[in-house]
């Protein structure tokens, strides 16, 4: 039965897509069978590993409008062995707005449970699953918090990442209270760390503010990173010793220890 990973953070700007890809990414390089949900209108993870969503034949776009379609027909391949990728769609946007009217009506089914039920026949084919969720806590995320079996969120060393910690931990509480009361809290991790003033102040802020969720891990900033985005590729395959990717390796370390 496979673990599901969502990352989360009401923030833009802060690494969620790179730190979702590189995880699942890390976690494959490490023998497990991953499967990458990109669930972000953007769907730059689905970009980010090589696919262009719009020449594409289906996406997870299509799950959602047809629930008789086999989700296995939209997987496809990544370059990293063990590492597959449901693909993301502009069109999620649409769908999203469609879930808020379907959610007014109560004589149609809640829309919430809308990834969990596309993905149940795919929970014995991998080990684990990352969510790759929206900057902003709509009915995408709130499927992702309500299929995951843990949530984790990225947060940036730079100005105003509280505000969004704040928030996406109030949807946790709140996802936790109402629609999934199995979902746990992973931990936060911090992201793009500069070695300067202002971004230790940050730091200490988000450990003041939530010393007891922070992982005992940190993602430093890094040109490979880009270089890495620019190839197609996650950090971790394409620098692994470059610090920032063995701080993802790091991190599915931690992600494969709690999941025993």
């Amino acid at each position: 039965m496979a673990k599901k990973i969502a990352i989360s953070v009401k923030k833009g700007g802060v690494g969620k897509t790179t730190t979702a890809k590189n995880l699942a990414a890390a976690l494959a390089l490490k023998g497990h069978r991953v499967l990458l949900v990109d669930l972000d209108e953007q769907a730059n993870a689905t970009r980010g590993l090589g696919a262009d969503p719009l020449t594409l034949d289906a996406t997870l776009n299509d799950l959602f409008a047809d629930p008789d379609l086999d989700p296995s027909s939209v997987i496809l391949q990544t370059g990293v062995e063990g590492l597959h990728l449901m693909p993301g769609h502009p069109n999620l946007a649409k769908t999203e707005t469609g879930m808020a009217f379907q959610r007014a009506n109560p004589s149609m089914p809640d829309p919430i449970g809308s990834l969990r039920a596309i993905l149940a026949p795919l929970d014995q084919a991998y080990d684990f699953m990352v969510f790759d969720t929206p900057p902003s806590i709509g009915y995408m995320t709130i499927n992702a918090l309500a299929a995951a079996d843990e949530l984790l969120i990225p947060a940036a060393a730079s100005a105003y990442s509280e505000d969004g910690v704040k928030h996406t931990l109030d949807e946790y509480n709140r996802a936790v209270q109402a629609y999934n009361p199995n979902l746990k809290l992973r931990g936060i991790l911090i992201t793009r760390v500069k070695r300067t003033n202002a971004a230790t102040a940050v730091l200490d802020g988000i450990n003041k503010s939530h010393v007891d969720a922070m992982l005992p891990v940190a993602i430093f900033e890094s040109t490979a990173v880009d270089e890495a985005e620019q190839l197609k590729q996650p950090v971790v395959v394409y620098a692994p010793d470059n610090p920032a990717a063995m701080g993802y390796l790091n991190v599915a370390n931690l992600l494969v220890e709690a999941s025993r």
